[in-house]
């Protein structure tokens, strides 16, 4: 039985690039499934949302929720069945931490936020806890210079130009709170330093290596007692 390992950090941390590196050398069979932007419309609503929040802040966030919760069943039931380990740049339980900032902020409504929950909790019946969890740390200035940068370099990130400090130092918050969740539950959590920049494979290649081998060194999950786990909002 594979695992199923999640990566967590802010915007502009680097995670996709490391999940893709990471799935690579966690060995042949691993399933790498990415956060969806805008590129191939896997996002639609990205950038309304960052042109309008009010009006767009709630329908993409149920959008993504569902969509990671795809993703989700498809990493577990990947390494459940023994194909291989699964990776996911940002999960089902990560959704989460977007909903509540939004709700804190008055982008969604405390209405619109019950709605979110009620969904989240009903998609928990059918979601297992992961098997580990990479936390990426970043200062979010370094993450807010990042974000500049690859808006004017890279399609699917335009829209990102107008992502602030103040909203990733929040974020960060969030993501602390979900991850402290997940490793009271159980989960082993893994604290990786990326403030660095490391901007081609070379420089990453020792890094991802480490990495991959403290993540195969994880026991697999019994699967029975992972049953009557549940992280609810």
């Amino acid at each position: 039985m594979g695992l199923v390992v999640i990566v967590e950090g802010i915007i502009g941390a680097g995670k996709s690039t490391l999940s893709q590196e990471l799935g690579k050398a966690l060995g042949p069979g691993t399933l790498t499934l990415m956060e969806p932007d805008e590129q191939g419309n896997a996002n639609p609503y990205l950038a309304d949302f960052y042109g309008d929040k009010g009006r767009w802040s709630f329908t993409m966030q149920v959008h993504l929720l569902g969509m990671r919760y795809r993703m989700q069943l498809a990493a577990q039931w990947h390494a459940m069945n023994g194909r291989g380990h699964a990776l996911l740049d940002r999960s089902f339980y990560g959704d989460t931490c977007f909903a509540r900032l939004m709700n804190r902020t008055g982008e969604v409504s405390e209405r619109e936020f019950e709605t979110y929950r009620v969904l989240y909790q009903s998609m928990t019946t059918a979601v297992l806890l992961p098997s580990v969890c990479v936390r990426l740390r970043v200062d979010p200035a370094v993450a807010a210079d990042r974000i500049a940068r690859r808006a004017e370099e890279r399609e699917g990130r335009k829209s990102e130009k107008v992502i602030d400090l103040r909203y990733l130092e929040d974020l960060d918050r969030e993501i602390d709170l979900t991850v402290g969740v997940l490793q009271q539950q159980g989960v082993r959590v893994l604290e990786v330093p990326w403030t660095e920049d490391r901007r081609t494979p070379e420089h990453r290649s020792t890094d991802i290596r480490v990495l991959a081998a403290n993540i195969t060194e994880v026991a697999p999950p019994d699967l029975f007692h992972l049953h009557h786990k549940r992280v609810l909002v």
